[in-house]
């Protein structure tokens, strides 16, 4: 009885080892791998494993980032001829298994960013019914007038990524008080920020005080089964 305990723990352990989210590509030249083990994966972190693969295979990367990583590792040794690496059919299964699924996050963040300029013109237009009907966002506070500022300075065409985190962010000091305007996305969460950051840098009031006009408003959204919606609206300050 105790050896079959033992035996279950060690499948059980075995097999959860071998779903964790992976980190290389040591293990992908001989083992296929499962779809729970990059799920929770982004981009980013996709196309690395892509070329961690490439880079076990002896793959010849042109001078830069990729080439500067890799070459610092002592099991990397680049061939003269990519076109001589023969991949084997693990191999291949797990380059198209990364490809479908970065193609899949990429169309889901492409379709994100084209509801937020939807988005983004509905505000503009001032078109309160659709905001409603739509989005559940209501238009009947002041701060209305602050989101429009907000994503009149973002630009949706400027947002880089880093891994699950995409981000465009703009400071503006015009002499008398700085601004500040962010969208920022976490995976499926969606922050559009408001915010007086106080004075500005070029010099102290003429009537100094400890009043503080430092203040922020946010409004958070969720990205799901691809609708966007409206949350809620913070304040701070």
């Amino acid at each position: 009885m105790k050896q079959l305990q033992l035996l279950f723990l060690i499948i059980t352990f075995a097999n959860t080892v071998q779903s964790q989210t992976i980190k290389d590509c040591a293990s992908c030249l001989s083992k296929t791998i499962k779809q729970e083990q990059i799920e929770n994966l982004s981009i980013d972190e996709l196309r690395f494993l892509t070329n961690d693969l490439y880079a076990r295979k002896g793959y010849k990367f042109k001078s830069g980032e990729i080439d500067n990583y890799y070459s610092n590792k002592k099991w990397y040794k680049a061939i003269n001829d990519n076109e001589k690496i023969v991949y084997n059919t693990i191999e291949q299964q797990n380059l198209q298994f990364f490809k479908q699924r970065t193609a899949e996050l990429k169309a889901d963040r492409d379709q994100l960013m084209n509801k937020l300029k939807i988005f983004k013109a509905t505000i503009l237009s001032n078109d309160k019914v659709t905001l409603k009907n739509k989005y559940s966002f209501t238009t009947q506070n002041e701060q209305y007038i602050n989101i429009t500022e907000a994503l009149t300075k973002i630009n949706l065409d400027d947002v880089n990524w880093l891994k699950q985190i995409g981000l465009y962010s703009v400071t503006i000091d015009n002499g008398d008080y700085v601004m500040a305007y962010e969208l920022k996305i976490e995976k499926h969460h969606i922050t559009v920020q408001y915010s007086s950051r106080g004075g500005s840098d070029i010099g102290e009031s003429l009537y100094p005080s400890e009043f503080s006009d430092e203040f922020s408003f946010w409004w958070e959204f969720e990205w799901k089964n691809d609708t966007l919606k409206f949350i809620k609206m913070n304040v701070a300050g």
